[in-house]
């Protein structure tokens, strides 16, 4: 059986950037993370986003840091309105069918 948490991202990004600093966090305890990504949450992937608050990182380079903490399972679900070209590398399209596989099997989901 696997094990991990899934961090569900269904809002905007927000000035601090919560829920990608929570999966990375989480992943720094060596515990598995996969993120998914649906809803208003797509925006998220947009890899033109700068840092949305002075001092903060932008959500693309924290995104981009994911492999380095073994986040390695990023998930998009639902209707696309960025085209692929606008999408940060290495995210899977889910449909509904694989993202609710991905939500039964995790141990804790976690939904921003």
């Amino acid at each position: 059986m696997s094990s991990y948490i899934l961090v569900h991202i269904r809002h905007i990004p927000t000035q601090d950037c919560e829920a990608l600093e929570y999966a990375l966090a989480m992943a720094a305890f060596d515990l598995p993370v996969r993120l998914l990504f649906s809803g208003n949450g797509m925006h998220w992937l947009n890899h033109h986003h700068g840092a949305l608050k002075d001092g903060s990182k932008s959500p693309s380079k924290l995104l981009a840091a994911c492999s380095t903490y073994e986040i390695d399972h990023i998930g998009l679900t639902g209707d696309l309105e960025l085209d692929n070209g606008s999408l940060v590398k290495d995210v899977t399209i889910l449909n509904s069918g694989e993202a609710a596989s991905w939500m039964a099997a995790a141990h804790h989901v976690v939904s921003f």
